[in-house]
């Protein structure tokens, strides 16, 4: 891991730099440098190891700060002056949309991960959407409003709890599956000696299913052969229709073959049965449910913010979940 600027270099950091909290004698969260400012690397380090760390002199605020490689640029690059920073939260002014699908509404929160100063039609903005990433010029973003209320943990929480419906799974099965395929080009593979290898394994499997991953590794002309012939856990409609009807008519530990698709031959392993439950509270559905929320108090504060301009009385409370 190379440092990008030595010491001595002149720098400019593209974000205002605050206080964490370990710059002495200055309120947390207070400004030390303003974006745009010039400074000179002093020193270089790394922190945790993944990451350089400068400490970069700013003559004009007479202060040394540590701040992060992706903070600094070279100092004799083109600036240009942006209205939004890293990791900024924004609103879209207008529906944005990708091949005429709208993926981001007015009131839709966003996190800006990167600024692209030079962008040929003027500055714009990676920025993350709930399960999505879009490039948007500056012109089509608003500040979100600095009165909407972060979503903590607690809240998506409390939300989980109390809206199990609308987390409810169906039932789920965890399948395995052996492929011959059907080629009348390979005479192994013709019709009638693919049915009969097909059927062979079958009646053997069905015998003893625990030998199933090692026929699949042997026998199945699927890439999922190096897994064991495993498909993972589906519900109903994720599979060929055909495979579909058999698999959940079957019960664990039972296999079912040869079932025709397109495809060829399977011969199919049930391993488990899921019944109906909630999902769990992963990573990834926290990450839905509180985006999900955020947009929802956002939409919620511009309503407010329109009934005020437009001399109307707000009784209604923004912020709630």
């Amino acid at each position: 891991m190379l440092p990008r600027f030595r010491i001595g270099a002149a720098v400019r950091v593209a974000r205002n730099i605050r206080n964490d909290g370990t710059y002495p004698g200055v309120a947390r969260g207070e400004l030390l440098v303003p974006r745009g400012s010039v400074g000179y690397v002093r020193d270089v380090g790394t922190f945790l190891q993944d990451q350089i760390v400068y400490s970069v002199f700013f003559l004009d605020q007479d202060r040394m700060v540590g701040c992060r490689e992706e903070e600094l640029m070279d100092a004799a690059s083109h600036w240009v002056e942006t209205r939004f920073e890293f990791r900024d939260r924004v609103t879209p002014t207008r529906r944005l949309a990708v091949h005429g699908e709208v993926v981001a509404e007015p009131g839709a929160v966003g996190e800006i991960i990167r600024v692209l100063r030079d962008a040929r039609t003027g500055p714009a903005y990676q920025v993350r959407f709930p399960g999505r990433t879009l490039q948007v010029p500056e012109h089509a973003l608003a500040p979100l409003a600095a009165e909407v209320p972060e979503v903590t943990d607690e809240d998506v929480e409390r939300f989980y709890r109390e809206h199990p419906e609308r987390f409810q799974r169906d039932e789920t099965r965890t399948v395995r599956h052996l492929l011959i395929t059907i080629n009348d080009e390979f005479p192994e593979n013709t019709r009638q000696r693919a049915w009969a290898r097909a059927e062979k394994l079958a009646g053997k499997l069905a015998d003893d299913p625990r030998g199933f991953a090692a026929a699949a590794e042997r026998h199945s002309e699927c890439p999922s052969a190096l897994h064991g012939g495993l498909v993972g856990r589906v519900a109903r409609g994720q599979l060929h229709e055909e495979l579909d009807a058999a698999l959940f008519e079957m019960a664990a530990g039972e296999v079912r073959g040869p079932v025709e698709t397109a495809m060829g031959l399977h011969v199919l392993l049930c391993e488990t049965v899921h019944p109906p439950d909630v999902a769990p509270l992963d990573d990834e559905l926290r990450e839905r449910i509180r985006g999900a929320l955020q947009e929802k108090r956002a939409r919620q504060v511009q309503r407010d913010r329109a009934r005020v301009g437009q001399g109307g009385e707000n009784h209604e409370p923004s912020g709630t979940g």
